[in-house]
């Protein structure tokens, strides 16, 4: 090998100890996103060993519904849910009377009606259909079966505690069973809220037997 051919083979060499590889394949060299970065050091992490952050999963068919506060852990894990009777030792919730009909698109209206007025909604109740449990109430109070027809309205009140119609539906649905004083309570809680002439009318009556 003569001298010129051994200082071309030393220039190559050395081009190739500055650049790297990927200098040869992009032209010219690609630049990293900071975003994309590693820091050096402990990388942070989005909760701590022994939180106890839960997240709330629902699920709610119509016919079961189910409710599950999965801790939040930081090593990951695996969540099964079975909505059928198992042969294990997980203890579990006893099942309601009532199943809390899912909202459809028709109770987007009413519900968005409900807190534009400023009522409060309770986030940790199951949500339900407005219109289904209303349904199911009427069919309760038409069959005579007003403790079913109350809870229906107190499986609306959980999540709507403020919605003025279930409201008086419920002081309605006491008096039918006899409870005259908690209808007088319902009645006034329910005239703060929204006042009604038929409720009003009803409730000085029932206000004037109690003075009686």
């Amino acid at each position: 090998m003569n001298l010129i051919s051994i200082t071309l083979l030393a220039l190559v060499l050395g081009g190739c100890a500055t650049r790297n590889y990927t200098h040869y394949l992009i032209e010219p060299a690609p630049e990293t996103n900071p975003a994309l970065e590693e820091d050096e050091g402990t990388q942070l992490r989005p909760m701590g060993f022994g939180s106890t952050t839960a997240m709330t999963v629902r699920w709610n068919d119509g016919n079961v519904i189910t409710e599950v506060q999965i801790p939040m852990l930081a090593s990951g894990q695996r969540i099964v849910i079975e909505h059928t009777a198992s042969a294990t030792d997980v203890e579990t919730i006893p099942a309601t009377r009532l199943v809390p009909p899912p909202p459809s698109v028709a109770d987007d209206t009413l519900d968005t009606a409900y807190r534009e007025r400023g009522l409060r909604v309770n986030p940790d109740a199951p949500e339900v259909s407005l219109i289904g449990a209303r349904s199911r109430m009427q069919d309760a109070i038409e069959d005579g079966n007003y403790e079913l027809a109350l809870e229906w309205c107190e499986l609306v009140l959980a999540r709507y505690p403020s919605h003025p119609e279930t409201l008086r539906a419920k002081g309605s649905i006491l008096l039918l069973l006899g409870e005259r004083d908690m209808a007088i309570e319902i009645y006034e809680e329910v005239e703060e809220i929204e006042t009604d002439p038929a409720v009003r009318e009803k409730l000085e009556e029932l206000q004037a037997r109690e003075s009686y």
